[in-house]
């Protein structure tokens, strides 16, 4: 922990050293120009990711375009997830510490696959407008959105998993092992579905042609049957949704009124839930999308998307298999959409 502690204040550290005039623009005014980020759907091996991205005038530059971007869009109306105007929060101690740590995992993930910074970003924006205490409705957490599983594969500790969650002074104890009573009932519940599926199912129109025919004893045991196994879902639905409930209100009262940039907080932090700090998540988040783009290829679209609907969602046949696919699901094509505009928003900054 205490060793997690130095890292984290090194990089504030480093990171302050760089003057501030530098970051403060007139971000509010109209971009003049017609500067226009270019897309490269294939991320090549060769990927230099702006062969500077280490050094602090590249931080700086990345700094300041993250900090623009957020201020032309949420000067006057609230940002996402934060709720607030973006002068209301103090973003330039956040963006500086988040680059600080995210150049870092790219420099490390690059053994696995180079990555763009910038994407990297704008990615984060999505996931999380860089709110470190980001808990969302399926329980993920923190500014790169990491579920339970996939943080403790990248070696994050999660709140509630350690014997003393549960006591004091940890807070609202009784609800410590609410996430794990979730993922219990999803499993069930899947597993359930998988077995217990009625081979015949009914729609409002067969309904209502057998109602109109009068049912046979063997419509009636089968609609029976399909009505008791609908039953079941909406009560394991309803069952998950209070455990997700219950662990959210867990979560959120043990990092009430904490800030990382302090201290006390920080070392309660780290031995609650590191998914609410920077650097570990920066570094599970960088070779996640390293991996997934060594899988699909280079295909930073299928790779982005697999970040948000697992990589199985994104496989493809035939030629196109080595590069992967965009699969037809709404939330990941708006997610992907979101991704490509935030990049190209930043990247027009950085000039």
């Amino acid at each position: 922990m205490k060793q997690n502690r130095r890292q984290f204040l090194t990089g504030f550290a480093g990171l302050a050293a760089l003057s501030l005039a530098d970051l403060r623009t007139a971000a509010a005014n109209e971009l003049s120009g017609n500067r226009h980020s270019p897309i490269q759907v294939i991320l090549p091996r060769a990927f230099p990711a702006g062969a500077d991205f280490q050094s602090e005038p590249y931080k700086a530059r990345l700094t300041r375009a993250v900090l623009e971007t957020l201020q032309h869009f949420y000067s006057q109306e609230p940002m996402p997830v934060w709720e607030q105007p973006f002068g209301k929060v103090d973003m330039e101690v956040r963006i500086r510490n988040i680059i600080f740590w995210l150049t870092e995992g790219v420099r490390r993930a690059a053994k696995t696959y180079p990555l763009d910074p910038a994407w990297m970003m704008a990615q984060m924006m999505k996931e999380s407008y860089f709110y470190e205490f980001a808990v969302s409705r399926a329980l993920a957490v923190g500014i790169c959105q990491f579920i339970q599983g996939t943080a403790e594969e990248y070696e994050m500790l999660c709140g509630g998993t350690r014997p003393e969650h549960t006591r004091p002074p940890y807070r609202e104890t009784e609800l410590a092992g609410a996430a794990e009573e979730y993922y219990r009932l999803r499993r069930e519940r899947r597993n359930y579905q998988r077995k217990a599926r009625p081979a015949e199912t009914f729609t409002l129109d067969k309904a209502l042609d057998i109602i109109i025919n009068k049912p046979s004893k063997a419509e009636r045991q089968a609609a029976e049957k399909f009505v008791l196994y609908r039953e079941q879902i909406d009560t394991y639905h309803r069952q998950e949704r209070e455990a997700m409930e219950n662990f959210r209100q867990y979560l959120r009262a043990n990092v009430e009124g904490r800030s990382i940039f302090r201290q006390q907080d920080l070392d309660f932090i780290l031995g609650f839930d590191e998914r609410f700090t920077y650097k570990k998540p920066a570094f599970g988040m960088c070779l996640m999308m390293a991996r997934a783009l060594r899988s699909r290829n280079g295909n930073i679209l299928a790779a982005t998307i697999s970040y948000n609907a697992g990589l199985s969602s994104t496989r493809a046949s035939g030629r196109y298999e080595p590069y992967g696919r965009i699969p037809d699901i709404e939330q990941s094509t708006t997610y992907l959409s979101h991704v490509m505009i935030n990049h190209h928003e930043i990247v027009k900054r950085m000039a």
